[in-house]
């Protein structure tokens, strides 16, 4: 029996289509984590948690809605926040209507941090995302990208 795939299928544009999508997406991410490392020696994965803790009300979330939202496992999510509490960035705090419930909670210096941050991601997103589309094609672009996030589930 042959094992290879038809050549008919490897053709599909659909396979360079999506190819062209993860080489993007891994390109961007690789300059966007450089500038954040060299800049304010940050990990993107860091800056995105205290990012989502800073927009989040009373700037926090449970422990559970963090991995959700980063697609983060339980464990890798814990692994994240206890490296943002050893900087002093986050705090652990209990909820106070379920004790099965641990927030993580952005604290004054992590706000300080990301909002310094926030500036050199902006700068870099212009540059290296934003400026390549007009605001329709941006539209459109973060239509598909919300449509794709719901469709993928959690």
């Amino acid at each position: 029996m042959n094992s290879f795939a038809p050549p008919d299928l490897l053709a599909d544009d659909r396979i360079a289509e999506f190819g062209v999508f993860i080489e993007a997406n891994r390109r961007l991410v690789r300059l966007v984590e450089t500038s954040m490392r060299e800049t304010h020696g940050l990990p993107l994965v860091d800056f995105e948690a205290m990012m989502r803790l800073s927009r989040s009300p009373d700037r926090q979330l449970s422990m559970s809605e963090l991995a959700g939202q980063m697609v983060l496992t339980p464990g890798g999510v814990t692994r994240l926040v206890d490296r943002l509490i050893d900087q002093g960035l986050v705090e652990r705090a209990s909820c106070p209507s379920d004790r099965r419930v641990q927030w993580a909670h952005l604290t004054d210096e992590g706000l300080r941090t990301v909002s310094e941050a926030l500036v050199t991601h902006l700068d870099d997103l212009h540059e290296h995302y934003f400026s390549v589309m007009s605001p329709d094609e941006r539209s459109i672009v973060a239509a598909v990208f919300d449509r794709l996030r719901a469709n993928c589930g959690s």
